[in-house]
């Protein structure tokens, strides 16, 4: 990988947040971006050039965190970003000294192998329950 890439804990612009979403085709409001921020507890944004290549956040209240949007452009997928992201977030949860603290994320579909190697487990296993959404049906 290329040794001119900045990577900043912080959360992107909202520009450049819904920049990397449509890379891979998702889609978010400006409004709910700057929800997303809000809420957000540590951030970690990755650049080259000034253009955002990859971002990932987290949200939590002190005890239970959970890692959501970790997103690599399109473009520059498969160079190891994502694993930047994730190893940042590892390390800034890290610092947490309360053992009753827990760091979660729930994987798209296909992805669990690759949050597998850094100590995610997928859930249900022998300690946890399934992780479950609520729909509105």
């Amino acid at each position: 990988m290329d040794n001119e890439i900045l990577i900043k804990h912080q959360f992107p612009t909202t520009k450049e947040f819904i920049k990397l979403f449509n890379s891979v085709g998702w889609e978010r409001e400006e409004k709910r971006v700057d929800e997303n921020r809000k809420n957000s507890c540590f951030a970690v944004s990755i650049y080259k050039n000034n253009e955002i290549l990859a971002m990932g956040r987290v949200v939590g209240d002190g005890a239970y965190f959970t890692i959501y949007d970790v997103v690599v452009d399109k473009a520059h997928q498969g160079k190891g970003l994502g694993s930047i992201i994730i190893n940042e977030i590892v390390n800034w949860y890290k610092t947490f000294k309360d053992d009753d603290t827990f760091l979660y994320l729930n994987a798209s579909k296909g992805k669990e192998q690759f949050y597998e190697k850094f100590g995610f487990r997928a859930r249900p296993n022998e300690e946890v329950g399934s992780g479950m959404k609520w729909y509105n049906k």
